[in-house]
């Protein structure tokens, strides 16, 4: 019912991320906390074995700041 949902830590949130930056800030917030990742497609990544799917826009209620989400599939 409910699929697990968070934000990746993206510094240069002013600008819009790009599939290089986007794939870089998921590769280090998964070094940082010990997971292992695969990237399956340009917005498809598999985070110790379970698959989620990228998002790449405007953070919510964050005044117009981009953000990167993974969201469970």
């Amino acid at each position: 019912m409910f699929k697990k949902t968070f934000w990746v830590p993206y510094e240069d949130s002013t600008n819009y991320p790009t599939l290089d930056k986007t794939m870089d800030a998921i590769t280090k917030y998964c070094e940082e906390n010990g997971s292992a990742c695969t990237f399956t497609g340009d917005d498809e990544v598999e985070i110790d074995g379970i698959k989620y799917e990228i998002y790449r826009g405007y953070e919510t209620g964050s005044r117009g700041n981009y953000g990167i989400k993974c969201k469970e599939k």
